[in-house]
């Protein structure tokens, strides 16, 4: 997903809606400015700690969230029963609040396809399916509550309702648990606020180690890296990134920890600003982390300017252990009007140096969901849970299908492994014309190899309370036989923003130079035998 930060200012309360609708994954906001003592109004009564109407018994919550009637107990004290996950801490520093519901919640269509009831199915139009879609998101937007610090304060630190947080707790990660909670319901402009009495108990969800791909010969991974420009942002200009040198070296010192982390010999890239400079940048400050000049770069193909998509403020990239794999003819971009809009995809072919067979490597960022209001007629939000731009993102997916096809003239089993941020989720349109193609979804491969109760809900992105994966990983069916396995790895997408390079609104105590919160989007990583 293509962002700028939030530079919003400090009396201004930053109201988000989930229209799902509108677009799952496509942020939706209204700044509702408030004088502070409008805020405090709300809250000045029931302040963290405070003891509010002692002699009246709380109501009592033990159900699901979504059955609840928020509106008829605003001003009462309620105590919800039993665990409650952290599913959003967008606003955990800036405004002392996190978003909690019973269990994890996922985009719907992640999960349902809009056009099919079966979700094995590869319709990739149609609209039959849309009245589920519509049902689970209405789900989704009543089973949360906003458990806020009750101050009209911001960039209280530590937030009143984690203390210990950048003390004992690094973090508070999605999928951390409260267990229990009393306060105070009160309503902020349309939006309705659980204030706690006391800090809050809750449990950290363990931070997890890079994952097995299983005995590979070679490990892919593809990465969006959340706007990395060499060019400093001066709102003036289109970067994007950081907005100063010290910005941009918090920023590169996390990416270069987490894709050493990686462990991986050929890496896709999404988000890098378009030139050579931002490439050449980061495999230099790889170099100096190890030591060693290993890490090379694909570079661009001549031309690429004139391509389509190829004068995009932002790009996507290839980098490559030169000590573990060898580059086979010159890096390669697929030439296709759709791609007008998006970024062009670039293509290298790899052979390892150890033992195994050449494969190609193609990456790529299709069209985001965003800018709603410029879309043409075709392109506009249809209702079906898939965003803005849909139908582009699907021709997006159909032109890959024909680049594959040139692939194969004259190589009829062609290993080719396809990644990137696909700005889909799992059951939308542009991931079914792939299926509908031929092409192996990677994620489903592996989940049909594991045991049912080993199987893990797939995401890596978490876009306001809502859990899903825009970042994909197809091979043809020759090279799929060889995948010995495909993960994500989640250093990003469950941890708070506050945790990240920018240094506007983050506390200094919070950073640190590691693979946590280095991007937006979490890393998928492949194995490849053979």
């Amino acid at each position: 997903m293509t962002k700028k930060k939030n530079n919003s200012t400090l009396l201004s309360l930053t109201i988000v809606w989930l229209f799902c609708l509108a677009g799952c994954g496509e942020r939706v906001e209204r700044e509702i400015t408030l004088h502070e003592s409008a805020l405090a109004s709300a809250t000045s009564q029931v302040a963290l700690g405070a003891t509010v109407e002692p002699n009246r018994a709380p109501v009592v919550i033990a159900g699901e969230l979504n059955e609840v009637d928020w509106k008829s107990l605003i001003g009462q004290n309620v105590t919800i029963k039993g665990n409650l996950t952290i599913v959003d801490t967008y606003d955990l520093v800036r405004r002392g609040q996190v978003k909690v519901a019973r269990d994890r919640l996922y985009v719907p269509t992640s999960q349902i396809d809009p056009n099919d009831k079966n979700p094995n199915a590869t319709s990739f139009q149609g609209g039959n399916n849309v009245a589920k879609v519509v049902e689970a998101q209405k789900f989704n937007d009543s089973a949360t509550i906003i458990i806020d610090d009750g101050s009209a304060k911001q960039n209280i630190f530590p937030p009143l309702l984690f203390p210990n947080l950048g003390k004992k707790d690094p973090t508070v990660r999605i999928g951390s648990t409260v267990r229990g909670v009393s306060g105070r319901l009160v309503k902020a402009g349309p939006v309705i606020l659980l204030v706690p009495n006391r800090p809050l108990r809750w449990k950290l969800a363990k931070r997890p180690k890079r994952p097995d791909v299983g005995r590979a010969n070679v490990t892919v991974a593809s990465f969006n890296v959340l706007n990395y420009f060499s060019t400093i942002d001066n709102k003036k200009n289109h970067a994007r990134g950081a907005d100063s040198e010290a910005e941009l070296k918090r920023q590169e010192d996390k990416l270069v920890a987490a894709i050493i982390a990686l462990e991986s010999d050929v890496i896709g890239l999404m988000e890098l600003e378009n030139n050579l400079e931002s490439e050449s940048r980061l495999v230099a400050a790889l170099n100096r982390k190890l030591g060693k000049e290993v890490f090379k770069g694909c570079g661009l193909p001549k031309g690429f300017a004139d391509a389509p998509g190829g004068r995009d403020d932002i790009r996507v990239g290839i980098i490559y252990r030169s000590d573990r794999v060898s580059p086979k003819g010159d890096v390669m971009m697929m030439l296709d009007q759709a791609f007008m809009g998006a970024r062009t995809p670039i293509a290298q072919t790899f052979k390892p140096k150890a033992a195994g067979r050449p494969f190609s490597l193609v990456v790529n960022h299709f069209k985001s969901k965003g800018g709603a209001d410029k879309a043409e007629v075709a392109n506009k939000n249809k209702g079906d849970g898939q965003g803005a731009f849909n139908a582009k993102r699907r021709s997006q997916a159909l032109a890959l299908c024909k680049q594959i096809d040139k692939l194969r003239q004259g190589n009829k089993l062609p290993r080719v492994l396809i990644v990137g941020d696909l700005n889909a989720y799992e059951q939308e349109d542009p991931i079914d014309a792939l299926r509908a193609f031929g092409l192996v979804d990677l994620h489903e491969q592996a989940a049909g190899k594991r045991q049912s109760d080993e199987r893990e809900k797939y995401y890596s992105y978490n876009y306001r309370g809502q859990s899903g994966s825009l970042d994909h990983a197809f091979a043809t069916p020759s090279l799929a036989g060889d995948v010995t396995g495909v993960e994500v790895w989640h250093i990003n997408a469950d941890e708070p923003r506050s945790l990240d390079y920018n240094q506007e609104f983050n506390p200094k105590e919070l950073y640190e130079a590691d693979p946590f919160r280095s991007s937006d989007h979490d890393p998928v990583l492949i194995g490849i035998k053979k």
